[in-house]
């Protein structure tokens, strides 16, 4: 039995480890660069893990974030992850422990828990203030894509950088209430990344999406709001066509609230079949002090489901 051994923000081996693994047995959707993102773009950010003594060999891991605003710092947690042969052994519990220690007493924190540990993250840890819908993930096959030929003449999309950037950050204000100007701004900024912002015909932003590429040669929208799906009709449409070789990849989908159908009938625009849509329950948004509310009629799919809410 080897001997183990705790590393906070190890080498970057170790979080490729991390993208491999959870990617193979989780399907959770992330790129190589989001470690320096993470670490560059909140506030303060850790990652704590667990590997065999003297090695990177990984053996669990999880991070936190403090993002501070107006309202105070909001913590995030994620990436709880621990290697299959390793579950069960109680190994990754003293980590999870120690990023929740480093929380303020009196500080909002917040995660995406998933199914199998929703309910514990609340009985256990406090993360007990959530919505009472769950966020579905659906994913379609790319070799079951079909771009429509027809869309709506009433929007328009650009690259995010061709627009009035005051505008687009006034638009993310409402989506998400805190101030991620640095945040989103880097989001777009990363490498294998498309994103673009849907207009109406009087050049009001409705919307915009990200798309990046991930482990496991997948699409992850990440995020993608719209105001009717009308707009998210064009969007997607013009975010696949400029996608070298978008054909290529496994698959995408939406992480998106379920009281919320419009992002279902979305990607049956784009299905040869709507049989062919792979939809079920994913994670949860869960706080500890307070609940931050989203719009979720315009939201089809969360930006980043380790450290955002929406």
């Amino acid at each position: 039995m080897p001997e183990f051994e705790t590393l906070v923000n190890p080498p970057q081996e170790v979080f490729e480890l991390i993208v491999k693994l959870s990617g193979e047995t989780e399907g959770w959707p992330f790129q190589l660069g989001d470690y320096k993102f993470w670490s560059t773009s909140y506030d303060k950010f850790w990652l704590v893990t667990v590997v065999e003594k003297g090695t990177t060999n990984l053996v669990a891991s999880v991070s936190l974030a403090r993002w501070d605003g107006d309202d105070g710092p909001l913590y995030s947690i994620g990436l709880f992850y621990c290697v299959q042969k390793y579950r069960g052994q109680g190994l990754a519990k003293p980590i999870f422990q120690k990023v929740m220690d480093m929380i303020g007493e009196n500080d909002n924190a917040t995660l995406t828990g998933a199914v199998k540990m929703s309910a514990k993250y609340a009985t256990e840890h406090g993360f007990d203030k959530y919505p009472e819908h769950w966020h579905l993930f659906s994913s379609l096959k790319m070799e079951d894509v079909v771009i429509p030929g027809e869309v709506s003449k009433k929007f328009s999309t650009k690259h995010w950088s061709e627009v009035d950037y005051d505008a687009l950050t006034a638009y993310d204000r409402t989506i998400c209430i805190r101030d991620r100007k640095k945040i989103m701004t880097a989001w777009f900024n990363l490498s294998d990344t498309f994103t673009r912002v849907v207009l109406d015909d009087t050049g009001k932003i409705v919307g915009y999406g990200t798309i990046r590429i991930v482990s496991q040669n997948k699409l992850s929208s990440a995020p993608f709001y719209a105001d009717c799906l009308e707009a998210a009709v064009v969007l997607l449409a013009d975010l696949l066509n400029n996608i070298p070789n978008w054909q290529k990849y496994s698959s995408f989908g939406f992480l998106y609230p379920e009281c919320n159908q419009d992002p279902l009938a979305l990607l049956g625009k784009f299905s040869k079949s709507t049989d062919l849509i792979s939809t079920a329950p994913f994670v949860r948004s869960q706080f500890t002090k307070h609940l931050i509310p989203t719009p979720d009629n315009k939201v089809y799919s969360l930006s980043d489901c380790a450290h955002q809410f929406v």
